[in-house]
Order: structure tokens, then sequence, then C-alpha cells
């Protein structure tokens, strides 16, 4: 009876055991990952040992990581293969990290589609790092983007440079910045009618011009058609690449009045004033009165506010408006 028992027991421990096997192996199969997507971060150690992020997520490298590197180099921007166990926190002890080629389409994870974090957009090139292949963190439309090796960039619409508007695809990290896979320069013509404020006192008027607010950037290059005079008040039309703070680099600026024969001037009330500033759009009796930074106010016999009697001097527009040149208080 005694041996019996002791059979028993001997053959539950047998099975106890196989079964605490069977739960660990089952574990270990649920613990293995295999995942693809692009490094956002790395560690600064030899052979890049220590917490890297891929796609999101912490991987942790060891000296017994396997890192295979035949289709390219480990850096920030690189799409890699990661194999290893998940940890409980949902990080990933790698056993194998294999370098993908950049046009590798497999999923960014076992669970999740590639197109999860794949982010497009358009803006302005606010700022750009001055390294070899401006690879590094650029600034676009108020974003940071990440320039690698491996990004594309196409120049068929234009100059890489800050003011240049460009289409950016990428994958979109965390913290709001993207990795870029490819940016493209997009065609930036922009157009605007105005009035010229202030000119350069250069030959040809090459500089800064000041029209309706904006400034226009003249070269040797830009095309300046003259339907009448280029001078202060006269009005035209710009057409140019938009930087990223507002200006313009102009190509072409076509003169359509103010030159000759369009002079005037008339006697009226101020009905209303710009706030905060006399530089601005004025309406006196009726007619818009366009006021520059050129524009002579004399106030001697009082100041400028609604109801004030003035006399306007200034350069008709083609819409009834008027550039002022000079403006004066009268009893």
């Amino acid at each position: 009876m005694k041996c019996s028992m002791v059979k028993i027991i001997s053959v539950a421990a047998l099975l106890a055991a196989f079964s605490m096997t069977l739960v660990a192996a089952h574990d270990d199969d649920e613990n293995e990952v295999e995942f693809t997507g692009t490094v956002t971060s790395l560690p600064s150690t030899p052979g890049f040992i220590g917490d890297w992020t891929v796609a999101g997520r912490i991987v942790h490298v060891s000296s017994s990581t396997r890192i295979e590197q035949d289709d390219g180099v480990i850096a920030v921007g690189t799409r890699v293969e990661v194999e290893g166990r998940r940890r409980n926190d949902g990080s990933v002890d790698a056993e194998e990290i294999e370098v993908k080629k950049s046009d590798d389409d497999e999923d960014d994870d076992d669970d999740e589609d590639d197109d999860d974090d794949e982010f497009e957009f358009v803006g302005i090139i606010q700022t750009l790092p001055s390294t070899p292949g401006l690879i590094g963190d650029w600034r676009i439309g108020g974003r940071v983007v990440r320039v690698t090796s491996n990004t594309r960039i196409k120049t068929k619409g234009g100059l890489l440079v800050v003011g240049a508007l460009v289409e950016v695809e990428g994958t979109l990290l965390p913290d709001g910045s993207i990795v870029a896979k490819e940016i493209e320069v997009e065609e930036n013509v922009t157009e605007f009618e105005g009035v010229i404020e202030s000119l350069p006192n250069t030959l040809g008027f090459i500089g800064d011009w000041r029209v309706s607010g904006r400034t226009v950037h003249v070269t040797s290059a830009t095309r300046i058609d003259q339907d009448a005079a280029v001078a202060v008040g006269a009005f035209v039309e710009v057409t140019g690449s938009l930087r990223a703070d507002g200006s313009i680099d102009a190509s072409r600026i076509e003169v359509k009045s103010g030159g000759e024969g369009n002079n005037d001037n008339f006697r009226g009330i101020i009905q209303a004033l710009p706030t905060g500033s006399l530089i601005g759009d004025w309406t006196v009796s009726g007619r818009l009165v366009h006021v520059v930074s050129s524009t002579k106010l004399k106030s001697k016999k009082g100041v400028f506010a609604v109801g004030t009697t003035v006399k306007v001097k200034g350069i008709t527009l083609p819409d009834g408006s008027l550039v002022a040149t000079k403006i004066q208080i009268k009893k």
C-alpha cells in the first residue's frame, strides 16, 4: 500500500512538472514578437547598445543582439526588422535586428498596418540645417522634420531653400515630429496687387520694395513691365515666390498706373481711420484713401480724427481710390 502511494505521488509530480513546462513554453511563444519599422532614436554608445525607439516602440539592445546590416547601415530613419521577446510593459528585448531596404513595404507591427504612422502634409520651409546633404532637423510649416540619408528629395518644382513650398511624406512620431521618407518641392507662385509705398535708392530699383504693407524682394532677374513709371504711389501687380516670413521674391512686377496724368486732390471730412496707426486705409467724404509710410501728414491746425476736415493730395488708382502723397488739416 505504501509503495502504491509513492508511485501515485511520483506520477502526479511528473504530470505537474510536464504541465508547467507546457505553460512556460506557451508563455514563451506568446512573448515572441517580430515587427518592421523605422528607427527614430538611437543610443550614442559603441554598437548602439541600449534602448532604441523603432516605430514608436522601445527596443532593448544588448551585446548578444545580432545586428544584420547587409542592406544598409543603422541610423535614425533606417527601416529595420526586429525579432525578440515582449516585456510586460510592451517593450522588446531584441534578439536580432536586420536592416531592410528603403522600399520595403512590410508591416510596421504584427497587429498594425504600416499606414497607421504614415503622415503627409504641405508647408513652407522655415529653417534648414547647414550640413552636407541637409541631413538633420528641418522646420517646415511649424513642424520638425527629420531628414536622413534615406530621405528622397525631389526638386523639380523649384529650389530647395527657406521659403520653398514642399510636400512631406514620412513617419509621424509621438512627439509630433516626422521622419521624412520623401520631400518634394512644389511650385510656389503667388500674385497680388497693391500700391508701392517705398522703393530702394538703387539702379534699376534692385532691393526691397514695400507694396501695400508687404516686402517684395527685387533682383536683376525680376522682370518689370511699365505701363506707368515706377514710383511711390504706383499701382502694381506682383508675381513671385512666397517666403516663410510672408515676403515675396518677385519674378515679375507690372506697373499698371500711378506715374503720369492721374494726380488728384480734394477736400473732405474724415469718416474712418485705421486702428492703432494713421498708416492704412482712411475714408474721407466717401472716398477710400490709402495712407502709406511716405505720405506727408500736416497737423498744425488740429489732430487727425473722425470729423476733421482735411485736404488730400495723391494719385488716383483705377478703382477710384487714392494713394495719398499729402494730407493737411483744414479749418
